[in-house]
């Protein structure tokens, strides 16, 4: 723990927020995924939902079934077991390898961030096949992910200007995190590949199969390989190998 973290604070009426930093970072994220399964495997009545942010941990709680007192004593308590930034993360993890073709005219912001990355073509697409990054937290729309974090050259700025438009399944880049859209959307990442993987597929079993603490490595393929995979792509999983993680 630091002098001013973790901090409890309240969020609405009915929320308590836990926050661990205020930047991003691995180990505040650690602490955050690692408290808020701690919470749940609880089981308090009084704590009706809970959600991972990049850095913190939201609780909505039902103050009928317990005062906001007791329930900040029992945070209080929570903290105060351990060190949470040196937590393990929760098992039952995942381990995504999604095919992806980087550049060509699919991702055309590809040359200009490893430019500015200062690596080549083939330096590039070997991180991007070799580092797992850790779902960090879901966002913004059904299932997206917010994953990282890449190593410190990887810390490239969001666009000046919003993109009109990306396609779903996009993959993007920033500020040492990589997302992949849920949904065609405008945005400020740098749109450096492209998947066939649906973060969201109402045909599917389980519409949303990544969750905060999974990993996401990519596996390279060329534009023909994407297009055959989308021919037959009605469950969106893109081509997709999903394995345990043993932690």
């Amino acid at each position: 723990m630091t002098d001013n973290f973790p901090k409890i604070n309240f969020v609405g009426l009915d929320g308590i927020l836990v926050q661990f930093s205020d930047e991003i970072c691995e180990s505040a994220n650690s602490a955050a995924l690692a408290l808020r399964h701690e919470v749940e495997q609880q089981n308090q009545p009084a704590i009706v939902e809970s959600a991972n942010s990049l850095t913190a941990a939201y609780f909505r709680i039902d103050p009928k079934l317990a005062s906001v007192n007791s329930i900040l004593s029992f945070f209080d308590e929570i903290l105060k077991e351990k060190n949470w930034y040196t937590s393990t993360l929760p098992k039952n993890r995942k381990l995504f390898q999604i095919p992806c073709v980087f550049g060509t005219e699919l991702a055309p912001q590809f040359r200009k961030v490893i430019e500015l990355a200062g690596i080549s073509r083939s330096q590039a697409i070997l991180e991007f096949t070799t580092t797992r990054t850790r779902v960090m937290t879901i966002g913004f729309s059904p299932g997206q992910p917010y994953a990282g974090l890449l190593s410190e050259k990887w810390d490239i700025p969001r666009l000046a200007e919003v993109a009109k438009s990306v396609p779903k399944s996009a993959l993007v880049c920033a500020i040492r995190q990589l997302i992949i859209f849920s949904n065609s959307t405008p945005t400020g990442w740098h749109h450096i590949g492209q998947t066939a993987f649906e973060c969201f597929n109402s045909n599917r079993q389980k519409p949303i199969l990544l969750k905060p603490g999974d990993e996401i490595t990519f596996i390279e393929i060329n534009p023909s390989e994407l297009y055959q995979i989308n021919n037959d792509n009605a469950d969106g999983l893109g081509g997709v190998v999903i394995s345990e993680i043993r932690n």
